[in-house]
């Protein structure tokens, strides 16, 4: 199995092309019509793992195996993730290059890939920072006499609505200049709460 980058999108491209159905009938585990067929993780003598429809996935109910069509394909041949999703792109015939590609390609697909994990640190971040806020307004909430309060009463549902609002949407909320303005405040905000 060869190796190669794959970036968020073509896993994303991946998983809407190839159906869950679809790939367990391709690699020899026929659905029936209740959507369920033999598990082939477990000694199953009757059809226990459901395949859901509109490519959620599968869920066996005998050995609590579950997850993605990538999922899927990686316990199957015991393959990582990347590996699996390279042979769903090579069995499948889909439209998404991996190799051959040239220099600038390559370099616009690591810079994707770089750019990604850019984002899913800083989200990671700032959802850690509004969680923090968030405990320490709920906890200043629950004492009127706390120097805090009057902020934590002000701020404590427009916090819960950026957390939401980051959960939703994590890539608008990192594009939006003023989110990432108002986590750097947050973050300075953290800091200088028992000052």
């Amino acid at each position: 199995m060869k190796s190669c980058h794959l970036c968020k999108t073509d896993y994303e491209n991946i998983k809407g092309l190839v159906g869950m159905k679809t790939a367990a009938e391709f690699y020899g585990y026929p659905v029936g019509r209740n959507g369920c067929c033999i598990c082939p993780f477990h000694q199953d003598r009757r059809p226990s793992m459901r395949i859901y429809p509109h490519n959620r996935g599968y869920y066996c109910f005998s050995c609590g195996s579950g997850g993605d069509v990538i999922t899927f394909v990686s316990r199957l041949f015991g393959l990582n993730n990347e590996q699996a999703a390279v042979k769903l792109i090579e069995d499948f015939s889909l439209p998404i290059q991996t190799e051959g590609l040239t220099y600038r390609e390559r370099r616009e697909r690591e810079k994707k890939i770089r750019l990604q994990k850019k984002q899913d640190q800083w989200i990671a971040q700032a959802e850690d920072a509004l969680r923090i806020y968030w405990i320490l307004l709920c906890e200043a909430s629950r004492n009127f006499a706390d120097p805090n309060f009057d902020e934590a009463l002000m701020r404590l549902s427009y916090i819960e609505y950026r957390i939401k609002c980051l959960q939703d949407n994590p890539g608008e909320f990192y594009e939006d200049r003023e989110a990432v303005r108002m986590i750097g405040k947050i973050r300075e905000r953290i800091n200088s709460w028992y000052d």
